[in-house]
C-alpha cells in the first residue's frame, strides 16, 4: 500500500510540474494554459509562466491573457519575454499595463509589435589640406546619424515567459487562461 501511495504521489508531482509550463514541439502551434489556485498576483508576489519553444525557424507569438481582477484597480504590468538560456530574459514587444476593477478582462501580448533600431554612423574621408596630411585632414561626409526603426522579422528564442508584476498594494489578479499561438515568420 505504501508503494502505491508513493507512486501516486510521484505521478501527482509530475502533473503539477507540467501544469506550470508549456512546451511547443516541432509540430505544435497552439497551446492553452489553464490557471490553478496558486496563479494569483499581488504587490508582494511576481507571477511568471514559462514556455519552451522547440522550433528551428523564426516565429512570432501571440498570447491572449484571460484574467480576473480581485483588487482595487491598481496597475498590473504584463510582459512577454524571451531567453536563450532560461536565465536572462529580454522584453519582447510592449508591456501591457492592466488597470481593471471589473471582474473579467482579456488582453493580448505579441511579438508583432517588437521593433529593432538600426543607426548609420557618420562617415569620414581623408582630405588633404594645404601643407600636407595631418590630424586635421578629415572631411565629415554625413554629419547626421540616421536611425531606422523596423519590425523584427521574428523570434528564435527557445524560452519564453509571460511575466506579471503588481505595482501597488491592491494590485490583485487571478490568471484564468493563457492561449498561445506560434506563427512561422516568412
Amino acid at each position: 500500500m505504501k508503494k502505491i501511495i508513493a507512486i501516486l504521489a510521484l505521478f501527482l508531482a509530475v502533473l503539477t510540474v507540467q501544469a506550470q509550463s508549456l512546451t511547443f514541439g516541432l509540430n505544435d502551434f497552439r497551446k492553452t494554459y489553464t490557471g490553478v489556485a496558486g496563479d494569483t498576483l499581488s504587490s508582494a508576489r511576481l507571477l511568471t509562466k514559462s514556455i519552451y519553444v522547440d522550433k528551428d525557424y523564426f516565429y512570432h507569438v501571440n498570447v491572449q491573457v484571460e484574467a480576473d481582477s480581485a483588487g482595487d484597480a491598481s496597475n498590473v504590468t504584463a510582459k512577454l519575454q524571451g531567453s536563450w538560456d532560461n536565465t536572462t530574459f529580454y522584453d519582447i514587444g510592449s508591456a501591457v499595463t492592466w488597470y481593471e476593477a471589473a471582474a473579467d478582462t482579456v488582453f493580448s501580448l505579441n511579438s508583432f509589435t517588437n521593433t529593432g533600431t538600426e543607426s548609420t554612423a557618420a562617415h569620414y574621408i581623408l582630405a588633404e589640406n594645404a601643407g600636407g596630411i595631418d590630424a586635421s585632414d578629415s572631411l565629415l561626409v554625413s554629419a547626421a546619424l540616421t536611425t531606422v526603426t523596423k519590425t523584427v522579422p521574428g523570434l528564435i528564442y527557445p524560452y519564453l515567459r509571460v511575466y506579471f508584476l503588481g505595482a501597488a498594494a491592491g494590485a490583485d489578479m487571478k490568471l484564468d487562461k493563457l492561449r498561445l499561438r506560434i506563427i512561422k515568420a516568412y
